[in-house]
Order: C-alpha cells, then sequence, then structure tokens
C-alpha cells in the first residue's frame, strides 16, 4: 500500500533552481526568500539523487561554468605578464596572448547565457545589479579586444617597449578589477539579491 504524503506527515519540498534554496509546503513560496526568484522557478523536489550524470544533467546552467572560464583566466594571464615583464621570458609573454585570445572567445559566451538567464530567470526585470553587469562584460570584452588588437598588430611590442607596450600592460591589468566586480555582483545574484530595484 503506497501512502501519500498527507498521510505520513511529510511536507513537499521544492527547489529553487536559481539558487538552490529548498522550501516546504504544499506549494512553493511566491519568490524564493533567498534570491528573489519568482515561484515559476521552484521544481518539486525528488529524493536525491545518487547517480552524478544524472544530477549535472539536470542542474547544468551554462552561464556560472561559462564565467569561470575568463575569470579564471585572467588572473593567470596578469600574473604571466608580471613574470615576463621580470624576466624578459618571451615565452610567458607568449602565453599571456593566447590565454587572452581563450578569453576573449569565452566572454560572448558568457554574456549571452547571462543575457538569456536574465531573460528567462530573472524575467528581465529592470534592476540596476543586472545592467551593471551587462556593462561590465561588455568593458571586459572590450579592454581584452584593445589589448589583443596591439598584441596581434605588433608582435614584438613588449621587446621593443615604448608606449604601445604600456598601452598593451595597461589594457591587461585593467582587467582584473572588471574581473572582481563582474564576481561580486554575480555573487549577490546568487546569494542576496531581493527585489528591493524597480
Amino acid at each position: 500500500m503506497h501512502l501519500n504524503r498527507r498521510e505520513t506527515g511529510m511536507a513537499k519540498k521544492w527547489k529553487c533552481t536559481v539558487c538552490g534554496y529548498i522550501h516546504e509546503g504544499e506549494q512553493p513560496p511566491e519568490e524564493c526568500p533567498r534570491c528573489g526568484a519568482p515561484r515559476a522557478q521552484f521544481i518539486p523536489l525528488e529524493e536525491e539523487r545518487v547517480n552524478l550524470l544524472h544530477d549535472l544533467i539536470d542542474t547544468f546552467m551554462l552561464h556560472p561554468v561559462a564565467v569561470h572560464f575568463p575569470n579564471g583566466l585572467i588572473p593567470t594571464a596578469v600574473l604571466f605578464l608580471v613574470l615576463a615583464l621580470l624576466t624578459g621570458n618571451s615565452g610567458l609573454e607568449y602565453a599571456v596572448y593566447c590565454l587572452l585570445l581563450v578569453v576573449l572567445a569565452l566572454i560572448p559566451v558568457a554574456g549571452g547565457s547571462g543575457f538569456y538567464d536574465w531573460r528567462t530567470r530573472f524575467e528581465g526585470k529592470k534592476a540596476t545589479i543586472f545592467y551593471k553587469k551587462m556593462a561590465l562584460a561588455g568593458l571586459l570584452f572590450l579592454l581584452g579586444l584593445g589589448a589583443a588588437a596591439l598584441r596581434y598588430r605588433n608582435p614584438q611590442l613588449m621587446a621593443e617597449g615604448g608606449l604601445l607596450k604600456w598601452g598593451y600592460v595597461a589594457l591587461l591589468l585593467a582587467m582584473p578589477p572588471v574581473v572582481v566586480l563582474l564576481g561580486h555582483y554575480g555573487a549577490k545574484l546568487a546569494y542576496q539579491w531581493r527585489k528591493k530595484e524597480p
């Protein structure tokens, strides 16, 4: 004989697909108390899955994955840049350029998936935090594109020195603070954001 939840006294559980918050009750809340996501973003929480592959498929979100690659590569590129400046090692400088090209290829994926999440998961809410993230992503892309263009036009700019070299270095050094701000606003959305903004 199969007993339903009411007969066993067990409350139904709902999971917020945006931040992972678990709600107990017959219905999901009107909005997530953790991230502010609307009721439509809640799904019934079944028994915990022990199969990692199924869990990954069920919970996969492209945007967080796409964001973490460039966010990790940019500090690495800057570290290699500093080492190249200190040692004059051309191999390290070339590694910086290669990492920069990978970052430039990934930023549109991260930005596009973030825009998609904003439109679908957050219903395109006109909150300042979303516009800040979009502006910062655009700035990051422009900084990287400017640095890559300088390096492409003059592969020897680090060895030759001068204004082009320091312009290249300045563009690369401006990228980590932008990444930090993007991470800050992403964390606010994932863990702290409430519907405080219009």
